[in-house]
């Protein structure tokens, strides 16, 4: 038999429903014990524009329907790993039961349903879609499924998520959007086995990633990169093209991301705009500026001038 949800209970669910919706997107949460119930906790932390989260407690259901959803809610893919414990994930008509050697994708746009029936412990990672490039549609297509992480570099990569979810205190604005790409990357690495995805998206995912790592190699090119996966590079267009992906635009993406990056941040302010081209791989910066306005609306020295009114603090250069 059910037990009776007392007002207490059903008074602290609103509460957490107040702090997740606060903290991701609007859900509604509904006890099904009392007791078990009034032990949940909801602790949250941003880094740059991926929310870090870490939810422990049990007997309860998490609900994300279509009433809950409005046209301003951010898209998010979410992300979720056991620490202690099981709990089950259902959407798009799919529905897994997730233990502490699997992890599970779920995607705001959609409804989608979560029920804890025994204590557990979870991490979570809300990543805006735009962060996840190319990767976010094969993302939303595995929702609800059980992605095994026990072996290899896949159990590395979820042992430093879920860490991340035990240390939301050492969370700062400074280092926020760099442990934001530390934490997408490691994401896609434990994503990235081949039970996650089939051999040709695998070899797609390992060709993007290893360009991540070389973004500062001046000499990263397409036919470089082809070599390094023993492919052509006509084979290689092959691979990105059902992902609308022209290497060479996606690498120079990526780096005028990270040099805009760096040239907001306080730290750098002392380095030059042509050392921190450099540092990404860019040795002739001759048109960074004009790179940089028409990829977002401003340039170099403008990015360093809006990043110093919104900090206060003094030693800019463009």
């Amino acid at each position: 038999m059910k037990t009776a949800i007392s007002p207490a209970a059903r008074e602290l669910a609103e509460q957490t429903e107040k702090v997740v919706s606060r903290a991701f997107v609007p859900v509604r949460i509904d006890p099904d014990d009392d007791g078990q119930f009034l032990r949940s906790e909801v602790r949250y932390a941003t880094a740059g524009q991926v929310v870090v989260s870490q939810v422990t407690g049990a007997f309860v259901r998490v609900l994300r329907s279509r009433a809950l959803m409005s046209s301003t809610d951010p898209e998010l893919v979410k992300v979720a790993l056991p620490a202690r414990g099981r709990f089950g994930v259902g959407q798009d008509g799919r529905q897994c039961l997730l233990g502490s050697d699997s992890l599970v994708v779920y995607d705001t746009a959609r409804p989608y349903e979560m029920r804890f029936r025994e204590p557990c412990e979870v991490v979570g990672l809300g990543i805006p879609r735009a962060l996840l490039g190319p990767h976010a549609g094969r993302l939303a297509h595995r929702t609800a499924c059980a992605i095994p992480i026990g072996t290899g570099s896949q159990r590395f990569a979820a042992a430093l998520l879920r860490n991340a979810g035990r240390e939301l205190d050492t969370l700062s604005s400074d280092s926020g959007p760099y442990l934001a790409d530390a934490l997408v990357s490691l994401v896609l690495s434990a994503m990235s086995g081949g039970s996650a995805w089939g051999p040709g998206q695998d070899l797609a995912d390992r060709v993007l990633a290893y360009c991540l790592a070389h973004l500062s190699d001046p000499w990263l090119s397409p036919g470089a990169v082809a070599r390094e996966h023993g492919v052509s590079v006509r084979h290689l267009n092959r691979l990105l093209q059902p992902h609308g992906i022209s290497l060479a635009a996606w690498v120079r993406h990526r780096r005028l991301e990270r040099i805009r990056r760096d040239l907001a941040d306080p730290a750098l302010a002392h380095r030059s705009v042509e050392r921190v081209a450099a540092d990404w791989g860019i040795l002739d910066a001759t048109h960074l500026s004009r790179a940089l306005r028409a990829e977002f609306g401003q340039s170099a020295g403008q990015i360093r001038r809006s990043a110093r009114l919104s900090t206060g603090r003094p030693g800019y250069r463009g």
